[in-house]
């Protein structure tokens, strides 16, 4: 099984990219919001991978920028009535962290304002997967400090500038490290913009 493929991006698009290791091209579908997080084509990148095998379409890859979104990607498709197509459907609306807060706090309304999670979807991700997620601690918080409402600030405002919410959040994640705190939501925004 692969579990992450490196090389250079040698086409970038919505929904799949192409990765160029040492001459073969590997056909990977992503997440829509990966076309904001992934290098220009031409650079290198590096995305974890999930094999799946259909007799009728053979093998099929699926490509995600953090072990993580790759594990939940599979938690998801545990799921019955769930697939690879609707898992990655649902990846491409939310981020990881943000599902699970849902599914833990069993907030069933805000799974539905998912792309393809109506009611009865909704009950089954929480009934089939709340102790799933909650040994996984996959929650948007535990990578930030409990008061950091400046990195929120910063975020929320590039979403409003039009950008998706986790390359928002992925992009203040990385400006915030290089900068020595406290920081000003101003500042934070700025240098956020360059990781975009």
């Amino acid at each position: 099984m692969i579990a992450h493929l490196e090389g250079r991006l040698d086409f970038k698009g919505p929904d799949r990219v192409v990765i160029d290791v040492g001459g073969v091209g590997y056909d990977v579908r992503v997440p829509t919001h990966l076309y904001d997080l992934l290098p220009n084509e031409g650079e290198m990148c590096k995305v974890y991978i999930h094999t799946h095998f259909r007799e009728e379409d053979g093998i099929s890859l699926y490509g995600f920028t953090t072990w993580e979104d790759r594990e939940f990607f599979k938690l998801l498709m545990t799921v019955s009535g769930i697939g690879p197509k609707v898992a990655l459907g649902i990846m491409s609306s939310i981020t990881a962290s943000d599902l699970a807060e849902a599914i833990v706090a069993e907030d069933a309304k805000a799974l539905t304002r998912v792309s393809g999670v109506g009611k009865k979807m909704a009950q089954r991700l929480i009934l089939e997967l709340k102790d799933k997620v909650a040994e996984m601690a996959i929650v948007s918080h535990e990578r930030r400090q409990p008061a950091d409402t400046v990195s929120e600030d910063a975020a929320s405002a590039l979403v409003a500038l039009g950008y998706a919410r986790q390359a928002a959040v992925a992009a203040v994640a990385k400006a915030r490290e290089s900068m020595p705190a406290p920081v000003k939501v101003e500042e934070l925004i700025k240098i956020s913009l360059r990781y975009l």
